[in-house]
């Protein structure tokens, strides 16, 4: 994987200046030119005939002037590739809008028709400023001091995501997106830099418009970004240090990720776009099947004739019965415009995504409109956003695992026993139920309803006022809101094979509803005044935030006649509210030296009163190298900057939101006190913290952004140091202290350092060919250096658990090693290599290895031909171990059917498995190291076809393939357990866009 990585390092290195050459090669001689018109009427000509509007700086183009006899107002496509070929002009066309840039020269000879203007003579074009969304504001990327990465959506070759979180994977160094599995509308796991806690979140926070949203579970949603359409994002903007994210405080210590969302424009456009989706499992577990599984049985347990005769005679595939080809779509409208010249945006999207295991499924119907008008010649600014959606859920208890290891040799259906509604049930001799017995897997996805709805409402407006008079100064508020209800229903009825192994192990059918509601409130308002003395540019901003948590959970499950309660959780509230005064500096001397400091103040409710407010500074400095005189005209360099920050911020996502005060629970129906004749709820006091405070992490970070060759290859290197102290730790207590014997307490530390490298280059550049090739590379390392007061080496916090007979844990959190860290027995091997059953190295379990990568990769590339395209996404990850559960709970002696169920095993087990369980042995702990194929796209776009629209279609191959060594299913595994086995799906997509003119 390392030659790969550096063979395309080689092969952009030495192909740029072929191609830069090529694009840099002196055009024709421009002919005379018999019409001279100012370019800008030419845009505005073509903006007119196209009906698509052009997005430019007038004062770059306002002395250039062009043949008009040349343009062909008929097609834009022609007329700008004209342009571009002849005159200092670069475009792009995005969202349906030219963008123009003013470029080096492109005449060579000049008539006395049209002189050439000396401004438009240079080596280095001129650039545009990318602005970016930060923290209460705005900044342009040169003046940025901070640690930051903008991610733009590439409709083309972003392989149709269908959450949030799919549309980043890969995209920006330091940020790690795991996915769970390949259920439907399943969230990821997105870890920036690692993660800072070890009980507590380590979920970045994520702002939505402005809108702070809540990052906790909820019941019925397995996505916390679920009612996010991607169609509707317009930007990431990930913050990473300490200067960057300081200005959130308390909630900021795991990165921040900003997401834009598009916003209205006054020129009416019409946006169609549809996505079929195949979905097909790539692979299976390699289990014995019926003829396989009878041979085995009949050599292990030769001579034993009950075994052998209590065979079936059925030839099933179990897993061939719970999966399914799945077909998804995805349906999105939007459209743009004004009314009473009010520019909006209004989008309508609909998803139906199928699971690859039958009756597992996942619906969205989504809205986003966007009202951003101005008032008082542009010194009154609104944005107003609201995006209402509506989820629902078919979920499963996922039958995978038992569809691996149920017998073969039985059928699917049996009506010939009273039980188990029509599906083959284990029964003992007597014709009973076995009630230590598997469910019939196909019986568990027929027979039970797991569904959810969530309604979902996130809204915000924004008001930015210029002081007239004083249009330095500008005053912001934003008020918004995040509001959830989640409503859920089980069901099972009685007498299903679930119910005889499961829920009450009585025949006895179940029913339940859960409710779950949660409504947050945002208010910020901050002022900013900016002002220019010659050399001296400054930028001051302070604001004040409030922030309103709330939520509340009802669930009861009883039986279908409603006489046996199993839990009853009635009306179960809390809330916790965020005070926060905050304030920013930013001077800049010369545009080269820039000085960046921020300071938030937070106060919350969900720490103790001695700790309720908390201090959060950073500071930073940035120095423009470029701009520097023994640089500025060489010409080689376009963007050079030099960046230091550091920085403290706050983790108070630690919990619950009373860990720190006294509180009582009441107990469950099953579990009341009797006396008499009567049942009492009993109330027993709960394990606190009376001086619980918020993690706090100070970062380092050193930066360096480089541009060359006209920014045809440009990029950044990262060097961080993070460290967090009052790490929260669920440590032993002394009898009697408290009202239990373990609690989580503010107690340790732990570290972390690494190094991003983003490189975006474009190899080849020409008039009909483009090839855009960019990658990211991270590594980063953890370590825990505290976990107690006194340091003890034997002391370690067990965590991991695994499935399997005697299960328990097999990970741990020490102090000197990363978390997570795996806690094995070290196997013997004899002189061929195997392993020896049962024979492990002296020194008990040995703490090695651990889940999180050494370094990870993302890696993107498009090549463009006129209007043909062909770009792939992927990443991979190095040094990363996993633990192979699936096969360390797999052995032989499993298949021995002692209570009369029999039981199917692996096909590898079956030949050299052990022969009895060996669950703590580091022979199942693997590396996993891998390079996944996200999607590879095949695109065309049909311009002009039609005087009223263009059409774009599109073929793109999804999770296409994987390079591992890995031995299980999939070696992409969050926090390195391997014990679900519910496949990513391999998926072809058919995609189409419509873009009405």
């Amino acid at each position: 994987m390392k030659k790969t990585v550096m063979s395309v390092i080689l092969l952009v290195a030495t192909g740029l200046p072929v191609a830069y050459g090529q694009a840099g090669q002196t055009p024709p001689v421009a002919m005379k030119k018999e019409n001279p018109v100012s370019i800008i009427k030419v845009f505005d000509k073509l903006s007119k005939s196209s009906k698509i509007p052009f997005l430019y700086s007038s004062t770059d183009f306002k002395d250039i002037k062009v043949d008009e006899n040349a343009i062909n107002y008929s097609s834009l496509e022609s007329s700008l590739r004209y342009l571009k070929k002849f005159y200092p002009i670069e475009y792009e066309i995005k969202n349906n809008t030219v963008v123009l840039r003013k470029t080096s020269v492109k005449l060579i000879s000049q008539s006395e028709n049209f002189p050439i203007p000396k401004d438009t003579i240079s080596v280095q074009e001129k650039k545009i400023d990318e602005v970016v969304i930060i923290g209460y504001g705005k900044v342009k990327k040169s003046d940025a001091t901070g640690s930051l990465t903008t991610v733009k959506i590439d409709e083309e070759n972003d392989g149709n995501p269908v959450t949030a979180q799919d549309a980043l994977r890969g995209k920006a160094a330091g940020v790690n997106i795991i996915s769970p599995g390949g259920a439907p509308g399943a969230g990821s796991a997105i870890r920036i830099r690692g993660g800072s806690s070890l009980s507590a979140s380590n979920d970045p926070l994520i702002v939505i418009d402005g809108i702070a949203i809540d990052n906790s579970s909820t019941s019925g949603s397995s996505n916390i970004l679920g009612m996010i359409n991607p169609n509707d994002i317009e930007t990431y903007t990930v913050l990473k240090d300490a200067s960057s994210t300081a200005i959130y405080g308390s909630r900021a210590s795991n990165g921040v990720i900003i997401i834009t969302t598009k916003k209205g424009s006054k020129k009416t456009r019409y946006q169609y776009s549809s996505n079929t989706k195949i979905d097909w499992n790539p692979a299976t577990l390699d289990v014995l099947n019926a003829d396989e599984y009878r041979d085995f049985m009949k050599r292990t347990y030769a001579g034993n004739t009950a075994v052998i005769n209590g065979l079936g005679t059925y030839n099933t595939d179990w897993q061939k019965e719970i999966y399914r080809t799945a077909v998804s779509n995805d349906q999105n409208f939007s459209m743009t415009g004004a009314v009473a010249d009010v520019p909006y945006r209004l989008s309508l999207g609909y998803t139906n995504q199928e699971g690859i295991i039958r009756k597992n499924a996942y619906e969205r119907m989504n809205l986003s409109l966007n009202l951003n008008p101005s008032f008082f010649d542009k010194h009154l600014n609104v944005n107003l956003n609201y995006k209402p959606s509506i989820e629902n859920n078919d979920f499963i208890s996922n039958p995978a695992s038992g569809a691996a290891s149920f017998d073969p040799t039985r059928p699917v259906y049996d009506n010939s026993k009273p039980y188990g509604l029509g599906y083959f049930i284990w029964t003992d001799a007597a014709g009973k139920p076995i009630t230590q017995a598997g469910a019939n897997p196909v019986s568990v996805l027929n027979l039970r309803s797991d569904e959810s709805k969530i309604f979902r409402h996130i809204g915000n407006i924004q008001v930015d006022y210029k002081i007239h008079g004083f249009e330095d100064l500008k005053l912001n508020l934003n008020t918004g809101f995040d509001i959830l209800k989640s409503k859920g229903d089980l069901f099972i009825p009685d007498n299903a094979p679930l119910t005889w192994v499961s829920v009450g192990n009585d025949g006895q059918g179940m029913t339940g509803k859960y409710v779950n509601e949660k409504k947050n409130l945002q208010l910020d308002a901050y002022a900013n005044y900016t002002k220019t003395l010659g050399d001296h540019k400054l930028d001051v901003m302070g604001g004040y935030s409030w922030q309103w948590f709330w939520k509340s959970y009802n669930n009861k499950q009883a039986n279908l006649v409603g006489n046996k309660i199993y839990q009853n959780i009635a009306d179960e509230k809390s809330e916790y509210y965020l005070l926060s005064f905050y304030g920013r500096l930013n001077y800049t001397f010369k545009d080269r030296y820039l000085f960046t400091a921020t300071l938030r103040s937070d106060g919350s409710s969900k720490v103790s009163k001695e700790n309720h407010w908390g201090l959060f500074p950073s500071a930073a400095f940035a120095w423009k190298i470029n701009e520097e005189n023994f640089l500025k005209n060489a010409g080689f360099f376009s963007d050079l900057k030099l960046r230091l920050s550091y920085g403290k911020t706050g983790q108070q996502d630690i919990g619950g939101d009373y860990e720190w005060m006294q509180t009582y629970t009441f107990s469950q129906p099953n579990a009341m006190y009797q006396f008499g004749d009567r049942y009492y709820t009993t109330i027993r006091p709960n394990g606190y913290d009376p001086n619980l405070k918020w993690e706090t992490t100070s970062t380092y970070n050193i930066g360096l952004d480089f541009g060359i060759l006209n920014n045809r290859i440009s990029g950044s290197v990262e060097v961080y140091k993070r460290t967090t102290d009052d790490l929260l730790n669920k440590i032993s207590v002394a009898a009697g202290s408290n009202l239990t014997n373990m609690i989580y307490t503010n107690i340790g530390s732990m570290e972390n350092k690494g190094v991003e490298l983003t490189l975006n280059t474009i190899p080849v550049k020409t008039e009909s060919w483009q090839w855009n090739l960019d990658a990211n590379l991270t590594f980063s390392k953890s370590e825990i250096t505290q976990l107690t007061l006194v340091n003890s080496p034997n002391y370690g916090v067990n965590i991991g658990n695994v499935s399997g007979s005697t299960a328990g844990t097999i990970q741990i959190h020490s102090v000197g090693y990363a978390p997570y860290t795996f806690y094995l027995y070290q196997q013997e091997y004899n002189e061929n290599g195997k392993p020896i059953e049962g024979k492990y190295k002296d020194g008990g379990l040995v703490k090695s290895k651990n889940p999180m990568p050494r370094a990870y990769l993302g890696l993107s590339s498009k090549v463009s031909y006129k209007n043909w395209y062909l770009g792939f996404n992927a990443h991979a990850n190095f040094g990363n171990y996993v633990y192979n559960n699936v096969k360390s709970k797999d052995y032989k002696s499993r298949t021995l059917p002692t209570n009369g169920t029999y039981t199917n095993i692996l096909s590898y087990t079956a030949n050299e498995g052990f022969e009895n369980l060996q669950l703590y042995s580091d022979f199942f702990l693997e590396n996993a190291s891998f390079f996944r194929m996200d999607n590879i796209t095949l695109g065309h776009n049909f311009k002009n076809i039609s005087d009223k629209f263009d059409i774009g279609m599109n073929l793109s191959l999804q999770n296409a393939f994987v390079i591992t060594g890995y031995s299980g299913l999939d070696p992409e595994v969050y926090l390195g357990i391997d014990n679900n086995i519910y496949s990513r799906p391999r998926s072809i997509l058919f995609g189409l866009n419509v873009n009405f003119k």
